[in-house]
Order: C-alpha cells, then structure tokens, then sequence
C-alpha cells in the first residue's frame, strides 16, 4: 500500500483552496482549513484504504488506471508510475449501493463536523465584520458540499442511480455504480469525492 497525498496539492484549485482556508485561520475561521485536510486528504486515503482491504479478501475489485509521472530529485528526472483508483466493483449491486451508502454518510457527518467547527469559531469570535462575512462565506461553501453529498445520499437511498456488471477475464460478475447527470453518467467513486 503506497497512499501518496502529494499529487492533491499539485492541484491548482486545491492548492488554492488550501491557501484560502490557511488565509481564513487568520481570521479566526478554522472550519475550511479543517474541510481541506480531514474531508479532502483523510477521507480519500481512509477510503482508498478500505477498498484495499476490500480487494485484498475477494470482496471487491478495484478498477485502476496507470498514470506516469516525472519526478525531479535535486534537478534529475525520476519516472514514477501510479495506479488511480477509477471505480471499484462489487459483488453485487446491493454492496455496492451499501459502500456508498456508508461513504456518503461518512462524508455527510464529516462535513456536518465542519460546519459545527465553523459555530464554534463564530461563537468565539470577537465579531467584527469581516470576520462575520468570512464565516458567512464559509458557511456558504460547507452547506454547498454537504448539499451535493446529501443530494448523492438521496439519489442512492431512493434507487436512482445506475448499475452495471463488469465481467472479469477469470468469468466472475462484478458490479459498479453510477449516478445519472445531464450529460451521460458519473461513477459513484468520482461524486464521492
């Protein structure tokens, strides 16, 4: 198991989101900085770890894609190659709705977490403006992922999302969730997160 977190901030948008949540703790508001590390690095390492577990025992299959990267050690290219997780398959579509069920419940309580971290922080505040404004701010974002993970809750719980079989070279049936938007569809691992 090699779970590197590093490729997250080469990210613009995370780097970027991570720096504002940093700007925010000056202000008192620890809730976004708080988000970025527990809900956007441990969560997916938590998950990336149980699915290993999962594949190690049969249980399920992890569908993975190579990616190449070139790293530079003190100025020397150094090639590294990576398997990303792309969706994992089940042996059947109730554990499969039951893993995600769990997922987005983890993240639902994570993200409510937050969002009591965020109370706290206004709670102690000394209250002047721009700090009330920045909490606002936050607030809007925090309700905004938890809304988008309670809506994919939804969508799982009432059996609107898709499923399909996957058949392995070796004959055995493997299932993998999706979840329907306008354009197509998206994999239940790719919402998750």
């Amino acid at each position: 198991m090699n779970y590197q977190v590093f490729p997250l901030f080469t990210r613009t948008i995370t780097l970027l989101f991570f720096l504002i949540g940093f700007a925010f703790c000056l202000f008192g508001i620890s809730a976004l900085l708080t988000y970025s590390i527990v809900v956007g690095l441990f969560f997916p390492v938590g998950i990336s770890m149980r699915l290993h577990r999962l594949n190690e025992t049969g249980l399920a299959l992890t569908l993975t894609e190579d990616t190449r990267w070139i790293t530079y050690i003190h100025g020397f290219p150094a090639k590294e190659q990576r398997d990303v997780i792309k969706n994992p398959c089940f042996w059947s579509t109730e554990r499969t709705r039951q893993f995600f069920l769990r997922c987005f419940a983890s993240k639902m309580i994570l993200q409510a977490a937050c969002i009591a971290i965020l109370a706290c922080d206004v709670l102690s505040s000394e209250g002047d403006a721009v700090t009330a404004i920045l909490a606002l701010l936050a607030l809007l974002f925090l309700l905004y992922m938890s809304g988008k993970s309670a809506y994919s809750f939804y969508l799982l719980a009432t059996n609107q999302w898709q499923c399909e079989s996957l058949t392995t070279s070796g004959g055995s049936i493997w299932y993998q969730g999706f979840l329907p938007k306008k354009e197509g569809k998206d994999t239940l691992f790719a919402r998750l997160f």
